[in-house]
């Protein structure tokens, strides 16, 4: 039994953005303002670094305007081999390549304590103090 490959929606704001010369999402951030739309930048960022899970249609609208281009030039379906099918959670293959591993955490074992164990720490003496003359 063959495998039917799957298409899957890649999104190419970024693309969009090089082609028409925009450099920054500050840049892409102000024009959007003069289309009437506001959005922070930390959102626009993480809009044109990865494919958003949700997009609102009044979004794509000033970005299709601002843009001057069309939803099929934002929005590409592409096929995807079934063995390197993604699901919800997962990003785009490219960005999957470039991030780091996680980093496993390692626990410490909870230190047993002693009933005739002194917890207050050590005894200070203080230094003497000479008297004034």
């Amino acid at each position: 039994m063959t495998a039917t490959p799957k298409r899957r929606l890649s999104w190419r704001l970024r693309v969009m953005m090089a082609e028409r010369n925009i450099t920054t999402a500050t840049e892409l951030q102000r024009l959007l303002e003069k289309s009437g739309f506001q959005i922070t930048s930390s959102q626009l960022t993480r809009i044109i670094k990865e494919r958003p899970d949700r997009v609102s249609t009044e979004l794509l609208d000033h970005l299709l305007d601002v843009l001057k281009c069309d939803i099929g030039d934002l929005l590409r379906s592409d096929l995807v081999e079934p063995e390197s099918e993604m699901t919800n959670e997962s990003v785009s293959t490219e960005s999957k390549a470039q991030t780091k591993p996680k980093k496993l955490r390692v626990r410490r074992e909870a230190a047993e304590i002693r009933p005739d164990e002194n917890l207050t720490g050590p005894k200070v003496t203080p230094f003497p103090i000479p008297p004034r003359k």
